[in-house]
């Protein structure tokens, strides 16, 4: 498409001025980011927001068939996500609407965030800060006592890591554990060697990995094969002085049985940033366990993610206007015969 055949594209997900001003050259932007609007759309609001739109670019809003069905002039639709849950992939390619998406738009910022779990949970750094905060019980030097005798923890230098999910994030969190000089396996069997090889890790089966890391780090997709990865019997193949990291989805662990194994201290630890429901109620069992670390989420949210995501899918969606294909689509058979009109 040329540079003056002008479009109208609506944008709601979270874009940089770098990713507004290139689209602005091939049509008129209207930009209203979700995070700015503190809304979802949905339903009969986002048939009526798409009205007149060509170009659909979106993060958080829920296209589903019905909205599918009641608007005609939308040629494509981008999504801010790896995973477009929130498209209705099956319905959009019915319509001959191509789905783009953005892998690893969020990967450093996980990462970044599963490294500093894995330390403060090593470290026993929450402890140690609630220790600080207690007015009550052991003063003076019997707290600093405490402390010491008490919250002594582990160095990551040496330890062996078990990384499973050897994606976009995992290969992040292989690349800065590398600075740390531990023993990395690897449990993916749909990367090659080369790559596994490349992150400085070793190939080895779930029971090998579990039986053999000090500490656990989940950064697989959720599929048949891996929903419900580990339960009971996987948590009983670990190590007692074992910490699992979970940034990726919840679905991938059994939380009862994780409740259990660091009930009983079976395991040292867990620091989770996903929950089968979030937030998770303040009576969830996991949140009363002190070897447990929580936070509600935040492992791709940062300010940088808006950067990430707007080279990834602006760049993608230059490459369609030219009559190129996108380096990202999850219906990529759509792309047969599409053009724009005029």
């Amino acid at each position: 498409m040329a540079e003056d055949s002008r479009m109208k594209i609506l944008v709601t997900a979270t874009l940089d001025d770098w990713g507004i001003e290139r689209l602005g050259r091939y049509g008129e932007v209207s930009y209203q980011g979700f995070g700015d609007e503190k809304r979802l759309l949905a339903g009969r609001k986002l048939v009526r927001a798409l009205e007149g739109f060509d170009v659909f670019i979106t993060e958080v809003d829920q296209v589903r068939a019905r909205v599918l069905a009641e608007v005609d002039r939308l040629r494509v639709i981008a999504c801010c996500r790896a995973n477009p849950v929130n498209i209705d992939v099956d319905g959009a390619t019915e319509k001959g609407i191509p789905v783009l998406n953005a892998p690893g738009r969020n990967a450093h910022a996980v990462a970044d965030l599963t490294i500093a779990l894995i330390l403060m949970s090593l470290r026993n750094i929450p402890q140690a800060m609630e220790l600080l905060k207690q007015g009550d019980g052991p003063q003076g030097m019997v707290k600093m006592a405490v402390a010491f005798f008490g919250l002594k923890g582990h160095e990551l230098r040496g330890k062996t890591v078990g990384i499973v999910g050897l994606g976009a994030v995992g290969r992040e969190v292989a690349r800065r554990l590398s600075g740390f000089e531990v023993d990395l396996l690897v449990y993916d069997p749909h990367v090659s060697d080369e790559v596994i090889d490349d992150c400085g890790g070793r190939r080895v089966d779930l029971e090998t990995l579990l039986k053999g890391a000090d500490v656990v780090t989940l950064h697989a997709a959720i599929t048949e094969e891996t929903r419900g990865l580990l339960g009971e019997r996987e948590f009983g193949l670990m190590k007692p002085n074992c910490h699992l990291i979970n940034t990726a989805r919840a679905e991938l662990v059994d939380e009862r049985a994780l409740y259990q194994a660091l009930s009983q201290e079976r395991i040292a630890g867990a620091a989770l940033d996903v929950f089968a429901e979030e937030p998770p109620p303040v009576d969830h069992p996991l949140l009363q366990l002190p070897n447990v670390i929580a936070t509600p989420h935040i492992g791709g949210n940062t300010h940088e993610i808006a950067i990430h995501q707007s080279r990834i899918v602006v760049c993608d969606l230059e490459r369609l206007f030219r009559g190129e294909r996108p380096l990202y689509v999850v219906n990529p058979s759509t792309l047969e015969g599409f053009h724009w009109p005029g």
